[in-house]
C-alpha cells in the first residue's frame, strides 16, 4: 500500500487586473515566506529588472513552476513582498507596545523608535527604490504600486491610532495626512542615509522628528482635556 499523498494547497488566485492587489491570506505558509525571502535577496542584489523568476527559484531552492504556483508574475511578487515587509515591521511595533501601559508617555517615542529600524534596513530601501524605478518604466505597475502605498498607509494609520489613543483619556483626532507624512519621512531619511552613509546624522534627524510629533500629540491631548 503506497504512502498517502500530501495535501497540496490550492493555487493562488491571480489578480484580475492591474488595479487589483494580490491576496495576502497565505503569509503563514512557510513556502510562501521562503519565496518572498528569496525574492528580497535577489531584488536587493541584482535589481528588479535583472532578476528572473528562475533566479528566484534557484535562490529559494525550488523549481520555477513552484514559484508560478504561488505567484503569477514577478510584478505581483515584488508588490506582495513590499506588503509582507510592512506587515513584519507593523507586528514588531505592536510587540513593543504590549510591554507598555496604555497611558504611558513613552508609547509614541517607543513606537516611532521601533519604526526607525525600518529606516536603517538597507534591503528595505533597495526594495522601495526598485518599486519606484519600475513605476517609471511600467504604467500598469505604477497603478498597482499606488494601491500598495495606500495599503501601507493603512498600516501606519492603524498603528498610530493604537499608539496615541490606547489610554482612557480623551481621544485625539489624527489627520489622514499623518500617515503620508510618516511614510514620506521614512523614505526621505532612508535615501539620505543611503547616499551620505551618515547614520548618526540620520538618527539625530529622526529624534527631532519624533520630538516634534510627540509634542503635537501632547498638545492636542491637552486641548481636548480643557
Amino acid at each position: 500500500m503506497g504512502k498517502p499523498r500530501k495535501k497540496v494547497p490550492p493555487p493562488r488566485k491571480p489578480a484580475r487586473s492591474h488595479d487589483e492587489l494580490p491576496r495576502h491570506a497565505d503569509w503563514q505558509n512557510p513556502r510562501v515566506v521562503q519565496i518572498l525571502d528569496a525574492a528580497s535577496r535577489c531584488f536587493a542584489r541584482d535589481g528588479f529588472a535583472n532578476t528572473t523568476v528562475q533566479q528566484i527559484a534557484q535562490e529559494a531552492g525550488l523549481t520555477k513552476s513552484m514559484i508560478h504556483y504561488y505567484f503569477e508574475s514577478k510584478q505581483v511578487l515584488i508588490l506582495e513582498l513590499q506588503a509582507f515587509v510592512y506587515e513584519r515591521y507593523f507586528r514588531r511595533v505592536q510587540q513593543k507596545l504590549t510591554g507598555l501601559h496604555p497611558e504611558s508617555s513613552e508609547r509614541v517615542p517607543e513606537a516611532l523608535w521601533e519604526i526607525f529600524e525600518i529606516v536603517k534596513d538597507k534591503s528595505f530601501l533597495q526594495l522601495q527604490l526598485e518599486l519606484l524605478a519600475e513605476a517609471g518604466r511600467d504604467p500598469n505597475m505604477r497603478g498597482r504600486i499606488m494601491l500598495a502605498q495606500d495599503r501601507s498607509r493603512e498600516f501606519i494609520e492603524q498603528g498610530a491610532q493604537q499608539v496615541v489613543n490606547a489610554g482612557a483619556g480623551p481621544s485625539v483626532p489624527l489627520p489622514r495626512s499623518l500617515s503620508t507624512l510618516i511614510q514620506a519621512q521614512l523614505l526621505g531619511l532612508q535615501i539620505h542615509g543611503f547616499i551620505s552613509g551618515d547614520l548618526d546624522h540620520m538618527e539625530e534627524a529622526y529624534k527631532l522628528f519624533t520630538t516634534m510629533l510627540t509634542g503635537a500629540f501632547d498638545r492636542a491631548r491637552d486641548e481636548k482635556s480643557d
